[in-house]
């Protein structure tokens, strides 16, 4: 892991802070996600700052750090700009058990559960901040992906997979 100058907040970030916060967690840090995008670490540390107005990064180099990392806090930003909810089925078993439906059912209601609390902490005071609307909308997909994933776990379990 390399050295981290901005917190994180828990929530769903900008695109800009999702990649900030993804090259600094991963493995290697933002010097191993340089080497393998043959930058220098000093460039793309600037990229990745939102207060270097001379250097910008890239779409392309953008997506090449979420191949890396495939870090869900990037997936997040972008979803959340364009009001989508992302979901990896491959996450699904491909032959779920009876243990793997209560999984998620289980997985379902504590997540609807942890909407519901983060709201009441939310609304303590009376009124939401910026970051706590962003820790409510991470919860809220975090819910969303649950009810795909038990969309795509009957679908598994459907013994005529063709269209009436």
């Amino acid at each position: 892991m390399s050295r981290r100058t901005r917190q994180s907040h828990g929530g769903i970030h900008t695109p800009q802070a999702a990649l900030y916060h993804a090259v600094h967690d991963y493995i290697d840090g933002l010097v191993g996600i340089a080497k393998q995008l043959n930058k220098n670490p000093e460039t793309l540390r600037k990229k990745l700052d939102p207060a270097q107005a001379s250097h910008k990064l890239l779409l392309e180099e953008a997506l090449q750090i979420l191949s890396i990392t495939r870090d869900s806090r990037i997936l997040d930003a972008f979803g959340a700009i364009g009001g989508a909810v992302w979901f990896r089925p491959d996450e699904v078993p491909q032959f779920p058990a009876d243990l793997d439906v209560l999984k998620s059912s289980t997985t379902l209601m504590e997540r609807a559960v942890a909407v519901i609390s983060e709201l009441e902490q939310s609304l303590a005071d009376g009124d939401i901040s910026a970051d706590e609307r962003a820790r409510l909308d991470s919860r809220l997909m975090r819910l969303s992906q649950s009810a795909h994933h038990i969309s795509e776990t009957a679908r598994k379990f459907e013994t005529d997979k063709e269209l009436s």
